[in-house]
C-alpha cells in the first residue's frame, strides 16, 4: 500500500519528533553537559557498541542480506523516550537518561544517514543493490527527524503553555499512526515473518543480550556510579526503530527490511523489563550491577 510507505510512515515518525521538539527546553542542552563522564561514556557506547555488535552478528546470521542491513539498521538506532520512564522505574540516574536520549537523538539525526548509506551500499547482494543519492538521502532523513523536532523546540520556547497541553496528543497521534503501520507491514510480510521468524527472533535476542552485556562490562571498567550504571544499560536497549523503518520502507521500498525494526520492540521492551524488575530487586541501588 502505497498511503502507508509514502504518507503514513513519515507522518507518523514527523509527529513523534515533533513531539520530541515539545517536549525539550534550552535548559535540556544546558543540563546535558553537568555529568560529563558518564555522558561521554554513554554516548560514544551508544554510537559505536551496538552498531558493531550489530553489523557482526547480522553480517554472521542474518537469513537474507535485506534482513542483515535491516538489523544494521535497527542497531544504530538510539534510545528511545521510553528508556526515561523505564530508568525512573528502575531506580537509576534520570538526569542521565534524559540527557542521553536528548544528545543521542539529535547526533543520530546528524550521523544515521551515513551510517544507513554504508549498511546499504556495502551489505546488499549485488542483485539488489539500492542507489541512493547520499545528499538526498540526508535531505529526506532530516526532513522527517532534525525539522519537526527543531520546529518542536521553537514552539516549546515560544509558546510553553500551548506546548504542554498538545504535545500528549501529538505523541499519542503519532505513535498511533506508526503503531497501524506496523500492523499493515506485517500483513504485507507474513509470509517472509513465518519463514524466516525463528531467524529473526534469535538474533533479535542476541542482539540486545549482547548489547546489554556490553554496555554492562563498559560500564563498570569505566567505573560509572551504579544509577549510572542501570541509564546507560536502559539507553542501549530501548531503541527508536520510527526512522529506521521510515529509511528501509519509504526511502529504500523494502517493507522486508523492516521486519528487524518489528520484531525488536516486543523483544527489546521484555528484556528491559526483566532489567528493570532486576534493579529493583536491589535495596541499595548502589549494589545494582556490583561485582
Amino acid at each position: 500500500m502505497p498511503i502507508i510507505d509514502t504518507i503514513l510512515l513519515p507522518a507518523s515518525l514527523w509527529l513523534i519528533m515533533f513531539s520530541m521538539g515539545l517536549s525539550l527546553t534550552l535548559d535540556d542542552f544546558r543540563r546535558v553537559a553537568h555529568n560529563r563522564r558518564a555522558l561521554v561514556v554513554g554516548v560514544t557506547s551508544m554510537l559505536i557498541v551496538p552498531p558493531l555488535i550489530g553489523i557482526a552478528i547480522a553480517t554472521m546470521f542474518a537469513p537474507t542480506s535485506v534482513l542483515m542491513v535491516g538489523f544494521i539498521l535497527l542497531a544504530t538506532c538510539p534510545g528511545g523516550m521510553l528508556s526515561n520512564l523505564m530508568t525512573d522505574l528502575a531506580k537509576g540516574d534520570l538526569a542521565l537518561s534524559l540527557s542521553l536520549s536528548i544528545l543521542v537523538s539529535m547526533v543520530y539525526i546528524l550521523v544515521v544517514p551515513f551510517y544507513a548509506h554504508f549498511a546499504l551500499t556495502h551489505f546488499m547482494g549485488v542483485e539488489e543493490q539500492v542507489s541512493i543519492p547520499l545528499l538526498s538521502f540526508v535531505g529526506k532523513i532530516f526532513s522527517i527527524t532534525l525539522i519537526p523536532a527543531g520546529l518542536g523546540l521553537l514552539a516549546n520556547t515560544l509558546m510553553p503553555a500551548l506546548s504542554k497541553k498538545i504535545k500528549g496528543l501529538v505523541k499519542l497521534g503519532g505513535t498511533s499512526v506508526l503503531v497501524v503501520s506496523f500492523g499493515f507491514i506485517l500483513v504485507d510480510q507474513l509470509a517472509v515473518l513465518k519463514e524466516y521468524f525463528t531467524s529473526l527472533f534469535a538474533i533479535t535476542v542476541a542482539l540486545n543480550v549482547v548489547t546489554l552485556a556490553v554496555a554492562i562490562a563498559l560500564s563498570k571498567g569505566m567505573k560509572l556510579m551504579p544509577k549510572e550504571r542501570i541509564a546507560v544499560c536502559i539507553e542501549h536497549i530501548i531503541r527508536q526503530e520510527g526512522t529506521a523503518i521510515y529509511i528501509a520502507v519509504t526511502i529504500v521500498g523494502s517493507r522486508e527490511m523492516s521486519l528487524p525494526m518489528i520484531m525488536n520492540t516486543p523483544v527489546a521492551l521484555v528484556i528491559c523489563i526483566s532489567f528493570v524488575l532486576f534493579s529493583r530487586r536491589k535495596k541499595n541501588s548502589d549494589r545494582i550491577l556490583a561485582a
